[in-house]
């Protein structure tokens, strides 16, 4: 989640040497600091990226990757959960085997438990550090209630293009949350290709769904479209939706959900805090707004930077 930009929060911070200043943004960025006052409990290095442990004054706790919050004890988080699973599980025919590549914080994992004929969840992260802190960070796991550790979950520490390629299991529903790609990290883009969508659909069980986190609708509407074009070059039908926080944050979240098959139908089969029945109807509504930018859309190949490029104009 992206939050608003935070207010210099103490004299150390103030005093701290232009060179320490620069370090301490490396793990938390001034556009992504909390508001208000906080402390950092942990700050580490994984092979991939710079993690930072933040604890809010209300007790929240937020992971960064970065720079940037991944993910965190919030009401956003779940949210965002919500969002990213009960959308493909309400489409997808069966739910027995399930396939998250990212979510190493437990939260859509969490999510996907409450469904009793799920039987087994793969979570994929390329991070250990990130699995580990969904796994024993308190504050996380009492948030993602000890998802990570169920009998059904097995975890794996991967990439997940590689994960996805040496497996030929087939999984009933795919939810695939990454971050998006930029000129600092192309590799992502693999995660968001008409290649890997293409292998995607061989690994997707009869009657299963997709969902992709696509980043801001609000920001850049084309980076959606990108990835909504490139789904169908894949040869899956393709439903966006979004999740307005405009009131709260500025910011709308987007989605695309995916299947082999028309999409209908969608009925959500357990109780839920935020996908009421008049919110789910708006998700599925796109503004005007974001619609205008869709002749901008490209679609994405292993070999081009279509939504690095995306990202780096906004």
């Amino acid at each position: 989640m992206i939050y608003k930009k935070a207010q210099i929060i103490s004299n150390r911070k103030i005093n701290m040497s232009k060179a320490s200043v620069a370090s301490f943004r490396d793990y938390i960025s001034e556009e992504d600091e909390p508001d208000g006052k906080y402390r950092v409990l942990r700050k580490m290095k994984s092979r991939f990226q710079r993690i930072a442990v933040v604890k809010q004054a209300n007790g929240k706790v937020l992971i960064y990757g970065d720079g940037y919050v991944m993910f965190g004890t919030t009401e956003d988080d779940n949210m965002w959960a919500e969002s990213m699973v009960h959308i493909p599980m309400a489409i997808a025919k069966q739910k027995q085997n399930i396939l998250m590549i990212g979510g190493g914080g437990g939260i859509t994992t969490r999510e996907v438990l409450r469904y009793r004929d799920v039987k087994a969840i793969t979570v994929v992260d390329i991070d250990s550090i990130m699995m580990e802190l969904g796994k024993n960070l308190k504050p996380l796991v009492k948030f993602n209630k000890g998802s990570l550790r169920n009998p059904k979950v097995r975890t794996v520490i991967q990439d997940g293009r590689a994960f996805v390629e040496k497996n030929q299991k087939k999984w009933d529903v795919i939810i695939i949350d990454v971050p998006e790609p930029s000129y600092n990290s192309l590799a992502l883009g693999r995660l968001y290709s008409k290649e890997f969508y293409s292998l995607l659909k061989k690994r997707l069980a009869p009657g299963g769904a997709i969902t992709i986190a696509c980043s801001l609708m609000s920001e850049m509407p084309e980076f959606v479209w990108s990835i909504m074009a490139t789904l169908k070059a894949a040869g899956f039908y393709v439903l966006p939706y979004h999740f307005d926080v405009m009131k709260r944050y500025g910011e709308d979240w987007g989605f695309c959900v995916a299947a082999t098959r028309p999409i209908s139908g969608l009925k959500i089969s357990l109780s839920t805090r935020y996908l009421t029945s008049k919110r789910l109807k708006g998700m599925f509504h796109i503004p005007s707004k974001y619609l205008r930018k869709w002749g901008k859309r490209k679609i994405q190949t292993d070999s081009n930077r279509v939504l690095a490029s995306i990202h780096e104009r906004h």
